[in-house]
């Protein structure tokens, strides 16, 4: 009875360890999930790596736009990461103090709006490289490998 007991014991443990692994899903990448960005299929999703017809040298400068991007983004991310997280310790405090809360937001708002300028600005860049063979979205998805850092991005770009 006792190495039932055990066995049992260790199958629950084992359980519970490996339960988070497999909550996640299939895939990699899930990336950052923030009003609707990461987590989509990424540029793979259209069976030809988000390219279509292009060059070499235009996949290149697809990439070069696609790092460039991230770069310039990154102090930005970071920013709305700790406003937001911020923004949670506020309204999960005992008093919350409401004005503050409302102007965190507004900032948070302020940034996702920067962010979202950016990212026009780099989808209209990449429209310039390959204005025929490019399938959307912001040069490289969300960083392949990175995780998704914009609406319906997941794992990014299948490589190459």
């Amino acid at each position: 009875m006792k190495k039932l007991v055990t066995i049992i014991g260790i199958l629950l443990l084992a359980g519970v360890i490996a339960y988070p692994v497999f909550a996640h899903g299939p895939g990699w990448g899930g990336g950052y999930r923030m009003g609707g960005y990461g987590g989509g299929p990424g540029y793979c999703s259209q069976g030809d790596g988000g390219f279509r017809g292009l060059t070499q040298e235009q996949q290149s400068r697809l990439d070069e736009l696609d790092q460039k991007f991230f770069n310039e983004t990154a102090n930005l991310r970071n920013e709305i990461w700790s406003k937001n997280a911020e923004l949670n310790n506020l309204i999960n405090s005992q008093n919350p103090d409401e004005e503050k809360i409302k102007s965190l937001q507004k900032e948070i708002s302020t940034l996702k709006n920067q962010m979202a300028e950016k990212s026009l600005n780099s989808r209209l860049e990449a429209r310039k490289v390959a204005p025929e063979g490019y399938s959307g979205g912001n040069p490289g998805g969300s960083r392949g490998g990175r995780g998704g850092y914009r609406g319906n991005y997941g794992p990014g770009r299948c490589w190459n």
